[in-house]
């Protein structure tokens, strides 16, 4: 089956696609359209791109590659790390967020499939989130998972991905503006429509 979606996430994982961050935002998506997470991961491919230097990389020179079947790519990137990236090409860390994208696209092959949603300032943003909405993580968890803990912030991203009330997850969707507009935009592609943002 092919799948509808490629959504590169600069998790520091290697090329695994089981991955917490990507299964938090595949629950967010059945909470909405009520599809089974196991189906909707076969239709959204998550990918952890290993730092934002390879995902800046993707983006730019593997669109046709992944999308070779006319699928829609969303790059969900850490706001601080790629202004840093893109300031050794000229753009202002200070620039606004159209500015940045553009910078992202104007060097693909295919912008026009690629929807880039800047994580304001950077995953870390939706581990204190989850901290806020999820009162059963433990402080040492979460110190963990902030220090860039893999495998800390699987277990928070996994925990609360699986969790049978979506409360929690719909707490961090209201917090973290860019988990709530690649959710959006996910779920109108899984309806049907394109998933533009």
């Amino acid at each position: 089956m092919t799948s509808l979606a490629v959504i590169l996430y600069e998790d520091q994982r290697g090329p695994e696609k089981e991955f917490g961050l990507h299964n938090l935002v595949v629950a967010c998506v059945a909470d909405d359209t009520g599809k089974d997470r196991f189906a909707l991961r076969r239709e959204l491919d998550g990918r952890p791109m290993k730092g934002v230097q390879n995902l800046l990389r993707s983006c730019r020179r593997d669109i046709c590659r992944l999308s070779s079947r006319g699928q829609q790519v969303f790059a969900l990137i850490d706001d601080d790390a790629i202004r840093h990236q893109l300031k050794h090409e000229g753009v202002s860390e200070s620039a606004e967020d159209a500015a940045v994208v553009r910078a992202i696209k104007e060097k693909c092959g295919a912008p026009e499939r690629l929807h880039v949603v800047l994580l304001k300032e950077n995953t870390e943003t939706v581990i204190q989130a989850a901290e806020h909405c999820d009162k059963g993580l433990t402080r040492s968890l979460v110190a963990q998972a902030l220090q860039k803990d893999v495998n800390a912030r699987d277990a928070i991203f996994n925990r609360i991905s699986w969790q049978s009330d979506r409360a929690v997850r719909d707490c961090i969707r209201q917090r973290v503006e860019a988990i709530q507009e690649i959710v959006k935009a996910l779920i109108t592609l899984v309806r049907g429509g394109d998933g533009s943002i």
